[in-house]
């Protein structure tokens, strides 16, 4: 017995193949970081990237940087690595001399004269010229690292952090900030023989596994709710078909952004941000439905189409603190003409507030989602 399915019904399932082929299909590039650097008395140091590197391994960094400008004074520009376990020593000194001393490793950067070039920093004529110098620095991350910590302990075999800083120590000695040019750096940098950094090992199977329970919890819950058409439908299925379906378009984004990443060690800034607002609209929805049920509302009490009875502007929000998902789906089926307008505000600002938060997080330079990174405000205030 043969089966054959026309062109329109074979290329939802043709599109699907492709995708789930681009996101398990291995590739062999590096993690690439850009971004501009300019040392003062002020800031004596500049954190360009932090890669966590796998047990056993041996990591590769190349950092190409470029000065607009001569840099005059080069005796004591570096480029410095720590390792994780003195990263907090080295946030916690004051002083340029005492950071460096914690260093892994410390590499000398010397510029080479390009000429006069095209400067295309942000705010630059296409027409303006500058004096361009490079410097190139390439050198291997060995995990564990050579040498004890303190207290003369030994070095666990583990997934380490590494953080790479560029600083000029001269500088809070002597004040010569207006000698001290732009600086942009492009750092490659691969974990062993991986693009990816070990702290995102086993995250794409969990993703995977996360884009299929959701869609399916989405799909029957979506079926169910298609067999009640023209009868009652209880406003928990609506809010945790929307939560679900948000989930799994949040793993679907990072699942395609690692993809890319692995494809080009960049990713992509849209959907990694998209992946961060889902997982925001997710959480708001699961918090509405906490807030609900802490509030006093029993699930068999508010069934979609009995409405809410006339009240005061008093008592309309406060029906809202008590039900804020009853509330937010009232407003959003009235199209804010009804009264339940003013409950709903309730839910509508803890959307607002997590897609807030979410945003901030998309401020820090991380290459995927940080929203509930501890490391950050954002994660620390929705925690």
């Amino acid at each position: 017995m043969t089966s054959s399915c026309s062109a329109s019904s074979c290329r939802p399932m043709l599109l699907l193949s492709l995708l789930v082929a681009s996101i398990i299909i291995p590739y062999s590039e590096a993690k690439v970081s850009s971004g501009k650097v300019h040392l003062s008395g002020a800031q004596t140091e500049s954190t360009l990237v932090k890669f966590a590197v796998s047990p056993s391994s041996t990591g590769k960094i190349d950092v190409l940087l470029t000065s607009y400008g001569m840099y005059e004074n080069e005796l004591e520009l570096k480029m410095h690595i720590y390792a994780d376990e003195e990263w907090p020593a080295v946030k916690r000194a004051t002083l340029c001399s005492q950071k460096v001393s914690l260093a892994q490793k410390s590499l000398p950067i010397v510029f080479d004269y390009k000429g006069m070039m095209s400067d295309t920093r942000p705010g630059k004529k296409k027409t303006d010229r500058a004096e361009m110098y490079t410097s190139r620095i390439q050198t291997d991350i060995e995990n564990p690292p050579s040498g004890r910590i303190a207290q003369g302990k030994e070095r666990k075999d583990r997934s380490r952090y590494f953080y790479f800083l560029i600083d000029d120590c001269s500088l809070e000695r002597y004040n010569h900030d207006d000698k001290a040019p732009d600086i942009t750096f492009d750092a490659t940098i691969l974990n062993g023989s991986d693009h990816l950094p070990a702290d995102e090992a086993g995250i794409g199977f969990l993703l995977v596994l996360t884009l299929a329970f959701s869609g399916a919890l989405t799909m029957l819950l979506l079926f169910k709710l298609l067999r009640t058409i023209g009868g009652e439908v209880h406003v928990a299925i609506i809010i945790v078909i929307a939560a679900c379906g948000c989930n799994a378009a949040s793993s679907l984004c990072e699942l395609i952004h690692r993809s890319v990443f692995a494809a080009n060690g960049v990713g992509s800034y849209s959907l990694d941000a998209l992946s961060s607002h889902f997982e925001a609209l997710s959480d708001s929805f699961v918090a509405l439905i906490l807030l609900s049920i802490g509030g006093g509302w029993t699930l068999p009490s508010d069934v979609k189409g009995d409405g809410f009875n006339s009240e005061s502007g008093a008592g309309k929000l406060m029906k809202g603190v008590r039900n804020p998902a009853g509330s937010l789906i009232d407003f959003i089926s009235s199209k804010g003409v009804s009264g339940s307008g003013t409950g709903g505000f309730v839910a509508l600002s803890l959307i607002l507030i997590h897609a807030g938060l979410a945003q901030w997080g998309r401020t820090f330079d991380d290459d995927f989602d940080t929203y509930h990174a501890l490391e950050h405000p954002p994660g620390r205030a929705l925690m």
